[in-house]
């Protein structure tokens, strides 16, 4: 089979665009599906099975398409050139990731522009002198720090050239730690070892190396191949020289890229501004975005408005390794889709209407489900929130997401949850009054969340509340009846000898003769002599006080059982 005769297809993709992949007449497409019992036009969205299975009749192998962009990392054209490397900073929670990102962004623009470096995904690129005077760029990527956004971590070290592993000197190697190191092994992506906080009193820079060692991370002085600097994201001590070794490691890694190329990105922020409408943080990896071109991306698209740095600043253009700001889109894009440059909006349409998907999690069938809508501030917080709630389960419940978008909930947010009885959740988003008022006429339940384990923790617990219960009897004892004391109507009174077990308050009984069950009691009291007790253990001989008893003598056997939920 030759390369041109694989396809390499998307999830969902329109006859048109089908046919076109294929060399031939839509008419010859909409005609084998008719053969096959499907009736299709030629702007009709086909699923990737569809899709594949046609293809193949028509002599084709296909793929589906990869939603996850890596790096090309030796572009080697005859207009290759060296390029910036990309660096993601990673690590426990609270070992000093933003600290670091924040003191290497400050000390290496010009003052007074540094702007805080949010916790959402984002990047930006800096320029530093060498300590041989050279002029070097690095771009740095932000990623989220906390365990529930392991997914957005690992786009992370996929996307990423160089990983900057931070581990606190005075706390150790932590879980998030050997996750990251994990994806970074995964995605074969070269470590550097920041041990931050050398400068505290507490600090054990050999016990860190030695944590590291026992997770095939070995230090260079002992013998290994992995750089480990101490440093202080606080005092900056140290961190010229982590500058330097992420410089050398990029000259080994011989980086490039073609600027003239057909621009090749990847989209690590999104959110909707009010002032310009949707904005998207891309970082390209090969080619050069300009004003004024024609993108898609995902189901969206637009011709970009304007380019900016990561400072706001106005750009002309962004090559490759260049974090840039885009506006210009028609609507809010999704954190790891791909930027395709397209030669109008007529195509940009089209490709965007086979695209075009809403986005839902399918609850189990037959399963009870905690049906939610879900708006956050930035596509990042959205994508990770998405990838916990993929995985929230409780028995039978499940969540189904009926809408997710970025910005603040509003009015038909929570006309759909009124419809649908679902519950609106508003992350790191914060509901206008006004909407949170119509919310509360019409009965919607509207949580706002900024820390993802405190909504996690609420949708656990709803789940819980709706699963349906499993219960579990277990026998705890048995009796066998010596006498029979006192009969009225359905109470007696026995006296007898505990077998096994422990004979136990509102436990219910069934009453054996010769191994048949006869019939069934309730156990109303407990009593050793003339002392009414909380237990009977083995061997005691107690009198036990019987409601609801049909029948029963002495010789029987009183078996003893505590029915719970599972």
């Amino acid at each position: 089979m030759t390369e041109k005769n694989t396809l390499v297809l998307p999830e969902e993709i329109s006859v048109r665009t089908l046919a076109s992949a294929m060399k031939v007449d839509p008419t010859v497409v909409i005609g084998k599906l008719i053969s096959n019992g499907v009736m299709a036009t030629i702007n009709q969205a086909l699923d990737y099975e569809t899709a594949a299975l046609l293809a193949e009749q028509m002599g084709f192998t296909t793929s589906l398409e990869e939603k996850t962009v890596k790096i090309n990392k030796s572009a080697q054209g005859k207009d290759a050139v060296e390029r910036a490397p990309i660096v993601t900073i990673m690590g426990h929670v609270d070992h000093g990731k933003t600290s670091l990102l924040d003191y290497i962004r400050r000390s290496n623009i010009a003052a007074g522009e540094s702007g805080g470096i949010t916790q959402h995904i984002s990047a930006y690129q800096i320029e530093f002198t060498t300590s041989e005077k050279q002029k070097r760029k690095i771009t740095f990527v932000d990623t989220p720090g906390h365990e529930a956004f392991s997914a957005l971590r690992e786009h992370g070290a996929t996307l990423t050239d160089i990983v900057v592993l931070v581990v606190a000197a005075d706390d150790g190697v932590k879980p998030q730690t050997l996750e990251v190191i994990q994806h970074a092994k995964k995605a074969n992506v070269p470590m550097i070892v920041a041990i931050n906080k050398a400068d505290l009193p507490t600090a054990n820079i050999d016990r860190v190396k030695q944590q590291l060692s026992e997770n095939d991370l070995t230090p260079e002085e002992w013998g290994g191949s992995t750089v480990m600097l101490p440093i202080s994201a606080k005092t900056g001590h140290g961190v010229p020289e982590l500058l330097e070794m992420i410089a050398l490691t990029a000259d080994l890694l011989e980086l490039k890229a073609d600027p003239d190329a057909v621009p090749e990105g990847i989209v690590i922020e999104a959110n909707l501004d009010k002032q310009v409408g949707p904005v998207a943080t891309v970082l390209m990896y090969n080619g050069t975005l300009h004003p004024g071109q024609v993108l898609v991306i995902g189901s969206t698209y637009g011709r970009i408005r304007s380019l900016e740095d990561d400072l706001r600043n106005r750009i002309s253009s962004a090559g490759p390794s260049k974090p840039a700001i885009i506006t210009g889109l028609k609507d809010v894009p999704s954190f790891g889709e791909r930027i395709e440059v397209v030669p109008n909006e007529k195509v940009a349409r089209s490709m965007t209407q086979s695209d075009a998907k809403h986005k839902k999690h399918g609850a189990k069938e037959g399963a009870n489900t905690y049906k939610v809508v879900l708006k956050a501030d930035v596509g990042g917080s959205l994508a990770a929130f998405e990838d916990s709630l993929s995985k929230l389960s409780f028995k039978d419940a499940t969540i189904e997401v009926l809408s997710s978008g970025i910005g603040q909930v509003n009015e038909n947010d929570i006309n759909l949850a009124k419809t649908s009885g679902a519950t609106v959740i508003s992350f790191r988003s914060a509901p206008i009054k006004r909407v949170a008022d119509i919310a509360e006429k019409e009965g919607v339940i509207l949580k706002e969340y900024w820390i993802i384990y405190d909504a996690i923790e609420f949708l656990n617990s709803e789940l819980k509340r709706i699963a349906t219960p499993v219960f579990v009897t277990e026998e705890v004892a048995r009796l066998k009846v010596l006498a029979v004391f006192s009969r009225k109507a359905k109470n007696a009174i026995v006296g007898g000898e505990v077998t096994q077990g422990v004979v136990v308050p509102k436990a219910d009984v069934a009453v054996l003769r010769e191994k048949e069950e006869i019939g069934t009691a309730k156990l109303k009291e407990i009593k050793i002599g003339k002392l009414t007790v909380e237990r009977a253990e083995t061997g005691t001989q107690c009198g036990v006080s019987l409601e609801e008893v049909s029948d029963i003598a002495e010789g029987d056997m009183l078996v003893f059982s505590i029915t719970r939920e599972e």
